[in-house]
């Protein structure tokens, strides 16, 4: 059954007039009402429910990794194409990446589709963990419902475009491997968002509620030292340890944290430390995050670690560092990708809240309460189901610790505003079995409805409101003056995964 929550209030000319000459960020969202094209979107989303959450579950089960997502993208493209939308695939070097278009011309509305899983987090649908397929991905951040939610809005306002002849573009871009940050970072690198007027995007969550805080930068990057075999028990003292030197290099990264800034983080895993204890290894390898509050600060930390590089590298060769004849390689360091702080845009964050707060949030049922419950329990957090209710829009809220996502290398190309929508019950965090768990309920399916609501209608509002896109070319001309976009990958880079990941 349609259930719109109806408003009775208008939007005023009066709004956009305030984003074009610069209102302040104290100013109240904006109420809207329903529209003709958005009753549209609303119907034909139910008419899609099912077809969606269908979408959805196939890409839970099908949990594929990073570059890997072939049946997942498949799926969604494949949905897109029997639409009527112009499908691009295998664009910037990927082949689970891909653009969908539908209409021409200006304005164009961008949404963004993630499938890829996350490695380990395999989980079945329970309040208690069980891995579906032990040692498997899982959707712990809910990838699945953002792919097929995306999809849905671009239906939806395709839909729409043709029965009230709206005018301009509408994309539906498939961004593979957001996990590992690179699918977004090459599609900018290779100027596909650079004729983007708004990129409407969204996000599984504990709650509801569009964000201007900005995400972490960071910079992913594998670092491998070599060394020289012999025998752990007959000769080491022939040998030079690439463990030697991988291990005095997490001890130095490991001091550096008291001296870091508060907002800066690093984050590592050992993807080698050697075949077997009796060689001393020849080669080891090491994962890492550096983070920090923006791309200057993650730079500065990111810098310092270089030199604790050298520095391993010195203490595990000793005299015969440099020495080639005996076997010295320096180490190798390897950049998989760089990802931006988020460059959020007020005027559409506000349209974004306001669409949010017409459609509303889930009306969950009393047995998905009580799977949310169980899950908070199992968790060890308050037992208080979904949340139904919508955060208050505040652009001045102070930023809480978070991660880095490659939509925010896009928000320095274009005007971007990002929705959170509560798939997971109440506090329980991404990346964890119980996120994945959430993803695969009905509760959370019935939440990406909503997702694909808001973003259809805010997709609307982009369309017929000219204003609306003038303000936020405006606000994003300012902030982006502020810090020039330059990619972190080169012209000649291609997308790649660390060695655990190959």
């Amino acid at each position: 059954m349609l259930q719109l929550r109806l408003r009775s209030l208008l939007v005023t000319p009066l709004l956009f007039t305030a984003f074009a000459t610069g209102a302040t960020q104290e100013a109240p969202a904006p109420t809207l009402q329903w529209t003709d094209a958005k009753r549209t979107v609303a119907k034909t989303v139910d008419a899609l429910d099912a077809e969606l959450a269908d979408l959805s579950d196939a890409i839970w089960h099908h949990a594929e990794l990073a570059l890997r997502e072939t049946k997942s993208s498949a799926l969604l493209a494949k949905r897109l194409e029997t639409e009527g939308f112009t499908l691009e695939r295998g664009v910037s070097e990927m082949p689970t990446a891909w653009v969908a278009s539908f209409g021409q011309g200006k304005p164009v509305v961008a949404y963004l589709a993630e499938y890829d899983a996350l490695p380990g987090l395999s989980q079945t649908i329970s309040a208690q963990v069980e891995a579906r397929v032990p040692g498997a991905g899982g959707h712990g951040c809910g990838h699945n419902l953002f792919g097929a939610g995306s999809v849905g809005a671009g239906i939806a306002l395709k839909r729409a475009m043709q029965a009230h002849k709206l005018p301009g573009t509408v994309r539906v871009y498939g961004t593979p491997a957001e996990e590992q940050g690179i699918g977004k970072v090459w599609m900018v690198r290779d100027g596909l968002f650079d004729d983007v007027d708004v990129c409407l995007s969204w996000h599984p969550s504990n709650e509801n509620q569009v964000k201007m805080q900005p995400t972490k930068a960071l910079r992913s990057f594998e670092v491998t030292f070599y060394g020289r075999s012999a025998h752990a028990a007959g000769a080491p003292w022939s040998g030079v340890s690439a463990l030697d030197a991988l291990e005095a290099f997490e001890t130095g990264v490991n001091l550096l944290r008291e001296h870091m800034p508060e907002s800066a983080r690093i984050h590592y895993v050992v993807t080698n430390g050697g075949a077997a204890p009796n060689i001393v290894p020849s080669s080891a390898s090491i994962w890492l995050f550096t983070r920090g509050k923006d791309w200057p600060e993650q730079e500065q930390v990111y810098q310092h670690v270089m030199k604790i590089v050298e520095g391993a590298d010195l203490m595990s060769w000793g005299e015969e560092h440099g020495n080639l004849e005996l076997g010295f390689r320096p180490a190798r360091v390897q950049d998989f990708t760089g990802l931006y702080h988020y460059n959020p845009n007020l005027p559409a964050a506000r349209v974004m809240h306001a669409n949010l707060t017409l459609v509303g949030p889930a009306n969950y049922s009393v047995a998905e309460h009580e799977f949310a419950r169980q899950i908070q329990k199992a968790f060890g957090v308050e037992a208080r189901g979904m949340d139904a209710q919508i955060t208050p829009f505040d652009p001045n809220a102070a930023p809480k610790p978070g991660g880095s996502t490659d939509v925010a290398n896009i928000s320095w190309v274009c005007p971007t505003i990002g929705l959170r929508v509560a798939n997971w019950p109440a506090e329980i965090p991404a990346h964890s079995w119980a996120s994945t768990a959430a993803s695969g309920s009905t509760a959370a399916q019935r939440a990406m409805s909503v997702a694909a609501k808001v973003l259809a209608c805010a997709g609307v509002d982009v369309l017929t409101q000219p204003e609306l896109v003038s303000a936020a070319r405006d606000a994003f001309a300012k902030s982006s003056a502020k810090f020039p976009y330059v990619s972190p990958v080169g012209p000649k880079d291609k997308p790649s995964l660390p060695s655990n990941m190959r």
